[in-house]
């Protein structure tokens, strides 16, 4: 048996190693409007590994238990979904990364460090108390998706709103084409109620989780 730390930390190293595959195929100055359709097509293709993976460490998971609430923003929901972005961060500004831009990227802090504090903040974290991204927008759940397949879902749909948030950082908007822009909000727009749902999932089966007896 493993602990739900062990389980968190190999969990988020299988996700930077799984979608580290997709990111250094992904051609250099990269345009959103096709690494867009890649990204979705490995997002298919790649799961069934990490699929299998989570399931055997959920399986052979003690999870902690907790009788405390969160009531602020370290919910495990939202510790993940900063876990993944960092991922992100890693994977397209780090000094490894074949996207890393040094004029840009050389004052983005050490990732490794924010990783091991947002860690130790999961390792130690209750249940939410309220589902903080809940919104009329967005459906609630009426059944939990299993982990595995909501922390994929999640670093995949911020991997694809970086991937569109590129195009604010390396043109002026003035000079973007409309259509351009039109793709950028629709597709920013999808990933993020594909983000809200997965966090929404990740906080509902630590609830479940953590608060079994």
């Amino acid at each position: 048996m493993i602990s739900s730390s062990q389980l968190e930390e190999q969990m988020l190293t299988r996700l930077f190693e799984s979608w580290r595959v997709f990111v250094s195929e992904l051609q250099v100055q990269f345009e959103p409007a096709t690494a867009i359709p890649l990204l979705e097509k490995y997002a298919i293709d790649g799961f069934d590994q990490f699929k299998s993976f989570g399931e055997h460490l959920i399986q052979n998971c003690e999870f902690r238990k907790s009788s405390e609430l969160e009531l602020g923003m370290n919910s495990p929901g939202i510790l993940w979904d900063r876990l993944t972005i960092l991922n992100c961060k890693l994977l397209f500004t780090g000094p490894d990364s074949i996207h890393h831009k040094p004029s840009l990227h050389k004052n983005l802090g050490n990732v490794s460090i924010e990783l091991k504090s947002v860690m130790q903040a999961l390792n130690h974290s209750h249940p939410a108390r309220n589902i903080l991204l809940a919104k009329e927008a967005t459906d609630r759940q009426k059944t939990i998706d299993p982990l595995e397949t909501s922390l994929w879902s999640l670093q995949m749909s911020n991997i694809a709103m970086w991937i569109n948030q590129d195009l604010l950082y390396t043109v002026s908007a003035d000079d973007v084409d409309p259509q351009r822009l039109r793709d950028y909000i629709h597709f920013f727009s999808k990933a993020n109620r594909i983000r809200n749902s997965a966090i929404e999932n990740i906080e509902l089966f630590y609830t479940q989780q953590l608060q079994r007896k």
